[in-house]
This record gives C-alpha cells, structure tokens and sequence, in this order.
C-alpha cells in the first residue's frame, strides 16, 4: 500500500492527523526547538515524543531516551551531553537542564517530507550494562526504517491499517519500535494513549475506526487474562520486555480470543526475532538475520540495519533452518513492568547510600513477592531510610519490596559474594 499525504498516520487526541499533518508539524516543531545538539524526549503523549524526535532530526540533534526519568539519572547522562535540554509536556523538575514545553501545532496543514540525513545518529538510547552505568546505543533513521520494515512484513503487518496500541512508553525500544517507528515506515496508525489498565485498553480498541494491534508486556497480558467483556476489535496482541509462558500464553488466548506473538531484541540490536509460543517455542529470526556463533558460545547478530555485527548477551542453541532456543543471560539485566535495570547498577545505588554499608539486589523468586526485587544490606538506617536513598535513583518497579538486615555478608578476598555463600545466606534470611 503506497504512502501519501493522506495516508493516515496517527490519532492524537481522538483527531485523525495524516502523513501531510505529521510533516507540517514536524517542520511547525522544527522552527521552535532550541538551537541545542542534544535533547531528553520525555513526552509521554506518543505523537508528541514522535513529532519531537523527528523534528530534532531534521535539526540534527539528537534525542536522547534514558533508562530512567529519575532527576539524577538525567543529570549523569547530561554530564556526558553538554548542552542538553529536556522536551516535555509536563514542567521539568531539573532546574539546571533547559526545559522546552511541547505542545502539537494545530494548524491542519499539510507539507511534504523534511530532508533527513538518515545515517546521522538521530537517537541515543541508554541500557544498563555489566559496569552497571547507563551504555549509549546510538542509532540513526535508516536503522530504524530497515529494522521497521524487517519486522513488520515477518510479522504480516506491512500492508495492513492497524491501530497500534501500546503499553510501553516509547523511550523504551519495545515501546518506540512498535508504537512510533512501526507506523512510521507502513500502514500501521500511531495511537498517541499510553493505556494501563484494561478497562482503558479496551476503551482505546473499541474507539479505533480500524481493527487494533496491542504491544504489551507479561505484567499487563497477567492482568488482562483477568478481565471480562468484549475484545471485538483487537486483532492481535505481541508480547515483549520478559518470557511469556505458556500458561499465560493459553490464558491470554482464552480471554482475549488470539494467540500472543513474542518480539525478540535488545536496546542494542532492535527487535530481530519473534515465535509464537503456543504454536513453536523456537524463534524465527526476520529476513535478512543472520547469527553467528562462535565456539566460544559467544553470538554475533548480522543484519543489513546494523553497521557492523553486534555481540548478543543471550546464551542460545542455533538449528540448521535459522531458528533458535534462548538458553539464558550472559548478564545481570532484570526486567519488571515493560522496563529493565542491571543488579550492577542497583547494587551501586544501594551501595553508594550513605549509612549502608554492604548491600546487594536479588530477585526473589518465591512466595508473595515472586518476581520482584529484594535487598540484603549492612546498614545503620531503616527501610524507610534505604528507600528514601534509593527513590532519586531507582524506577519505583526497582525498588526492592522486602530488606533484609544482616551483620556481614561473606565476601571472599576479591569483594566478590561467591554462590555457594549467596546461597545459603538467602537461605537463612527471615
């Protein structure tokens, strides 16, 4: 299906906006921005962030889509971003960044596309990493245009007028492939909501003059496998930030009537794979993949929208027709509620908070709190204390449900926490 001007592209605010609407706005934006290299895109509305994106490209400056929104965060990329400054619908709370209020222009024009310098780094997306401090993932346009059309033609989307629906915010890459960069490069329409209970999920569907798509997490698919009521215009539900079950699978299945389909990908690489479970639990690599394996184990991904082959942080089992088994994480990375943060990382937060002095993240992985993080620390303050330090760091998903106090923790020479020892240090906690 070709696109036009007056190709839909978005509803904002319940108003069809055009591919003709985006471009004028775009260039509407463009004028406004402040003459900066670097921006944080905070919006929250997603036509919003993508107007914002988008004209700061045509500028060519680059946005940069932290980890995490908490103020200290911000101030530690910033260090490295000199002249950084913060879009956002809602007034910054960082009085030493530069704070630009967006609003959409309305005019209801429409222009022709902006010229883009497609290979110049448009994004820089932060992941925590083995150091445990934020790693820079740039990528420019053209990345994200071969990748958009790689998986929306695999996943049988390219052609077709779908809504698509997300949970995840768009400064994560699930949330900004899916909902932003997808419709960008296709057919599929831009919903600017960021729905979270199902009642509103299923409120932005049934609105939708087209049949919707919903790109959701675990965590959300659990409550939705919950819910009652028609789910008439949902047409398909993709999955992605965690391992969906298979119990989950069936249940979402029951309720919702389709069977969810996994996306697979990193800040790193972008999506690049995707199975559905309930069907096949290998995964299907996008046309055009191509992982390389070494003898070492170490895996390499290979594909016409990366540069140069990326190192996988996953351990996996290859079969001679392309597809692949997950076989767990090199690294320390945890996902909770469509986010992610590194136990290096949290472990530092904790252990940099003053009156605490050992202290180590672990994910609990029974009894009412499975799932979710919990602390083990050597500490003068209470739990509120630890929290308190922890809040200008930390995601509230991250912060650790349950403390636990010890006298020490059996650290061998190198201040490493071997095993054995963590092992039965959990095992006796209380």
């Amino acid at each position: 299906m070709p696109l036009t001007n007056e190709t839909p592209f978005a509803l904002h605010e319940g108003r069809l906006i055009t591919r003709g609407n985006l471009w004028s706005d775009v260039k509407e934006m463009a004028k406004r921005l402040p003459d900066r290299p670097y921006l944080f895109n905070l919006c929250e509305n997603r036509y919003l962030f993508c107007l914002v994106l988008l004209a700061a490209a045509s500028r060519g400056q680059i946005c940069l889509l932290p980890p995490s929104s908490q103020m200290t965060v911000l101030r530690e990329i910033a260090h490295d971003y000199p002249g950084a400054y913060v879009a956002s619908e809602r007034i910054s709370n960082l009085p030493d960044l530069a704070w630009f209020p967006v609003a959409a222009p309305r005019s209801g024009d429409s222009a022709l596309e902006p010229r883009f310098d497609w290979n110049r780094t448009a994004v820089i997306a932060f992941t925590s990493g083995s150091t445990g401090r934020p790693k820079p993932c740039p990528h420019n346009l053209a990345t994200f245009r071969i990748s958009a059309n790689m998986a929306v033609n695999s996943l049988g989307l390219g052609q077709q007028q779908l809504l698509m629906v997300s949970t995840t915010p768009p400064q994560h890459m699930y949330g900004l492939e899916t909902s932003v960069f997808w419709p960008l490069f296709s057919s599929l329409i831009l919903y600017d909501g960021h729905p979270f209970f199902p009642e509103d999920i299923r409120r932005a569907t049934e609105a939708s003059p087209w049949p919707a798509v919903l790109a959701t997490t675990p965590t959300h698919l659990r409550t939705l496998s919950k819910s009652h009521g028609s789910w008439a215009k949902l047409v398909g539900v993709l999955s992605a930030t965690d391992v969906l079950s298979d119990k989950l699978a069936r249940e979402t299945n029951s309720v919702l009537g389709l069977s969810p389909r996994e996306i697979y990908g990193s800040t790193e690489t972008l999506s690049f794979a995707c199975r559905e479970i309930l069907r096949e639990s290998l995964w299907e690599p996008y046309a055009s993949i191509r992982m390389i394996q070494e003898e070492t184990g170490l895996t390499y991904l290979q594909s016409p929208h990366l540069q140069t082959p990326i190192q996988l942080q996953d351990l996996f089992k290859i079969e001679a027709d392309r597809r692949f088994a997950v076989l767990g994480r090199h690294l320390d990375i945890v996902k909770i509620g469509g986010k992610r943060a590194s136990l290096a990382e949290l472990n530092r937060r904790l252990q940099d908070i003053e009156g605490v002095l050992d202290g180590f993240c672990f994910l609990q992985q029974n009894g009412p709190n499975e799932g979710r993080l919990a602390a083990v620390t050597v500490s003068e303050l209470d739990k509120q204390g630890i929290w308190e330090g922890l809040q200008p760091y930390v995601d509230t998903v991250f912060l650790p449900r349950k403390i636990y106090f010890v006298a020490a923790i059996p650290r061998n020479k190198a201040g490493k926490l071997p095993k054995a020892e963590l092992e039965k240090l959990l095992a006796g906690l209380v």
